[in-house]
């Protein structure tokens, strides 16, 4: 199963499955260094407008003609952008919850 390096730690412990889900607008934990891993939001939104795209556009043609063979050219443009998603979606992680300052008080 290939591994997928985490942007903090530059390890191999995100899976398939987890680069998949960041592609889908969720976020992973590294399994090295415990960062939050996430996709930048500019590139899921163009991916996620060429999703929609896809389905809105080849159902479209296969209803406007009446063949459902459109439907095949939508499911295969669908891997397509899965394995784009996978491959090249850049990962990185997220920043930390700024901690409280520990400074003594004067008295």
């Amino acid at each position: 199963m290939p591994k997928f390096h985490c942007p903090r730690c530059k390890q191999p412990t995100l899976s398939m499955k987890d680069k998949y889900l960041i592609g889908w607008w969720k976020t992973a934990n590294c399994g090295g260094c415990g960062a939050r891993i996430t996709a930048y939001p500019i590139l899921l939104m163009i991916y996620s407008f060429l999703y929609v795209w896809n389905i809105i556009w080849w159902v479209g043609m296969a209803q406007f003609n009446d063949s459902l063979h459109y439907l095949i050219y939508m499911a295969v443009i669908w891997l397509l952008l899965d394995f784009f998603n996978i491959q090249l979606i850049p990962l990185a992680a997220m920043k930390d919850k700024a901690k409280p300052s520990e400074e003594p008080k004067a008295d």
